[in-house]
């Protein structure tokens, strides 16, 4: 009897939990996507009704450099510098899905929306968009349908280092990407904080809702600002070469800098070792490549030209580390003056402003140089190679000859005494 009890005990358990299990799908109803609106990184697809849910780590985003190959996490963050914001160097943001994302796409039910490309700190959330446009502080640099971008997988966006250097002051007027007109504006390529800065690129996700429903945003350093020139700098003229001498830069104030380079002239307007510029700011055929970037079009438009414009056909030295603080410039030509400037450089490329110093290379002159070109010839004095210039007297040599033949005599009897011991 108590087994009877025991086993319809355990059926009317199992009854009521079926019976709970179904009112609580009654009550569930349809399974719907939520939608936060708030920026989050973990946002599901509007309409949605297997619930997909599409988060940051769904999505790859880089910047691609022409022919377009993705920039690699060391390259980008040495990418953004004077020279390719002043060349306004064209490149690609880019954004993709992964293989998780494309797991998740026909499941979306995502048929509406738009995702934007939008440029700024605050610029992730709806608080920095009005009807789903950028305002202020935040800059959209384009946009295409959400659909378009999960039907293809894919959606590069062309711009160009200028307008991703782009810097924005708290009241919302650009400054460096040239698009403000306000008051306060700075010039173009110049970072008004006077230090490198971080660009953020937010790919912002509509998906439908009319509000940022995921942002996932992209990174980027910016620098602008050149390191401060090395000071104390000397020049002297050694056989054939330049030593130059310098102090070097405070690294606690310049945590990024990366060394030193020589930049050198003859006669302050030609070449030192040959070679020619090239697109990608250096030089073809030359011994030594430049640690630094810079423009051409920027230094054909300053009117500098050689050392003073940082021109990389006129490096003269490899690149020398940051604890260095002299170096030798050789294959100089000896009584010819060459004007001459050592360089910081960051770890962006970026050059400290040329000063420019003169020395000339001297042939180095030996005893036996000083020797023969005195006069008259052979007069030289000091050291015991110096020789008397007039002939030597009587009782000089007659001394001498005295030495000499006390000499002999010494050296034979020690002659003698040896053969003896032997002899023993």
């Amino acid at each position: 009897m108590q087994h009877r009890h025991h086993r319809t005990s355990i059926r009317s358990r199992a009854v009521l939990a079926a019976l709970a299990g179904l009112l609580a799908l009654a009550a569930a109803g349809r399974a719907e996507a939520q939608i936060t609106g708030t920026g989050g990184s973990t946002i599901t697809g509007a309409g949605g009704s297997t619930g997909s849910v599409f988060q940051a780590s769904d999505f790859f985003t880089g910047v691609q450099r022409f022919p377009p190959v993705n920039l690699t996490t060391f390259e980008m963050a040495r990418f953004f510098n004077k020279a390719n914001c002043d060349c306004s160097t064209p490149i690609n943001l880019f954004i993709s899905l992964l293989s998780s994302g494309v797991a998740k796409r026909a499941g979306s039910g995502i048929t509406t929306g738009t995702l934007s490309v939008v440029l700024g700190t605050t610029c992730g959330s709806i608080t920095g968009l009005q009807n789903g446009q950028a305002v202020g502080a935040c800059l959209q640099i384009a946009s295409e349908p959400v659909l378009t971008f999960l039907t293809q997988g894919a959606y590069p966006i062309p711009t160009d280092a200028r307008t991703l250097s782009t810097y924005f002051n708290a009241a919302g007027t650009t400054f460096d990407g040239g698009t403000g007109t306000g008051t306060g504006t700075a010039p173009a390529c110049t970072s008004p904080i006077g230090q490198q800065f971080t660009q953020t690129v937010n790919f912002n996700f509509n998906f439908g809702s009319g509000n940022i429903d995921l942002s996932i945003p992209l990174m980027l350093i910016v620098d602008l600002v050149p390191p401060p020139p090395p000071t104390n700098v000397t020049v002297q003229g050694g056989d054939e070469a330049l030593v130059m001498n310098w102090t070097t830069v405070d690294s606690s104030l310049v945590p990024d800098l990366l060394g030193y380079q020589i930049l050198c002239s003859r006669a302050d307007q030609f070449q030192v070792f040959k070679g020619t510029d090239n697109d990608a700011g250096g030089t073809n055929g030359s011994p030594f490549g430049p640690a630094f970037q810079t423009c051409p079009a920027t230094r054909a438009a300053s009117g500098l030209a050689g050392v003073e414009g940082l021109d990389p056909a006129f490096v003269c030295s490899g690149q020398l580390s940051a604890q260095s603080s002299s170096a030798r410039v050789e294959v100089l030509q000896n009584d010819i003056t060459y004007a001459a400037a050592v360089v910081a450089v960051d770890n962006s490329g970026y050059p400290s402003e040329p000063v420019v110093h003169f020395g000339t290379p001297i042939k180095t002159l030996s005893f036996y140089d000083v020797y023969r070109d005195q006069t008259p010839q052979g007069s030289a004095t000091g050291g015991f190679c110096a020789l008397s210039s007039s002939r030597p007297g009587a009782k000089a040599t007659g001394a001498a000859l005295g030495l000499f033949t006390l000499g002999s005599f010494v050296f034979a009897a020690r002659r003698r005494r040896r053969k003896g011991r032997r002899g023993q």
